[in-house]
């Protein structure tokens, strides 16, 4: 199964806690316990390479969410894009989905695992569309890869096809989002995550904690522009 790093038992309590401005010289970001609103910072740093790897640098001019021990979002806006990274510590996840609901709009979910696809939310799980598998307009983040003929190999010589798969994954430490400001033509978003991880992938990691897919009570606000 991919990972993002060796995964060790972690509680699934999380901060509710989002940087919502930066100190004087955009140095460093301003904490604020307990906000549900940030706003995103508008940047011209490191560009962001949507790779999952979370290379040095890149993320150093966003606004940082400690979400938990085991998952760190990172904001931030540049030439007209919204970029969102979700790096994994400890956790064995292959798989994100970025809800979305711009002001005034339908609830928008983002997949990413092996591959990604975007869905509108209807009012029940039975009213939602079936993912068109790499239909992504407007936005892209990093699928989940792995070496194939590495993995055959491993297979052939008595490994698990899952345990194969993991071993012979590229590397990566979460993943990374990168969505066209103009695609919901709104200032504010209210975004909301679920990180499946192992060994429950049915009981999925939740930010912000104790919200629902299908309403936006909670959900993080996220203010663009300058």
């Amino acid at each position: 199964m991919p990972s993002c790093r060796e995964m060790t038992a972690l509680p699934l309590a999380l901060l509710c806690a989002v940087l919502s401005g930066c100190m004087e010289g955009g140095a460093t970001p301003v904490l604020q316990e307990g906000a549900n609103v940030a706003r995103v910072p508008e940047t011209d740093g490191v560009p962001v390479m949507i790779d999952g790897v979370f290379s040095e640098g890149e993320w150093d001019d966003a606004l940082m969410v400690d979400a938990s021990e085991a998952v760190k979002l990172y904001l931030k806006q540049e030439k007209g894009h919204l970029f969102i990274g979700v790096r994994c510590i400890r956790l064995i996840t292959p798989i994100v989905d970025l809800f979305i609901q711009p002001t005034g709009q339908e609830i928008y979910q983002l997949h990413v695992s092996a591959q990604i696809g975007e869905r509108v939310l209807g009012g029940s799980a039975e009213e939602d569309p079936p993912w068109v598998w790499g239909h992504s307009p407007d936005w892209y983040a990093n699928e989940v890869r792995w070496n194939r003929a590495q993995e055959e190999r491993l297979i052939a010589e008595g490994v698990s096809e899952g345990e194969a798969q993991s071993r012979a994954n590229f590397p990566y430490d979460g993943f990374e989002f990168q969505v066209r400001a103009s695609k919901f033509e709104s200032s504010e978003w209210r975004i909301r995550i679920e990180v499946p991880s192992a060994p429950d992938y049915d009981a999925p990691f939740v930010f912000p904690p104790e919200t629902v897919r299908r309403s936006t009570d909670g959900w993080l606000v996220l203010t663009l522009g300058r």
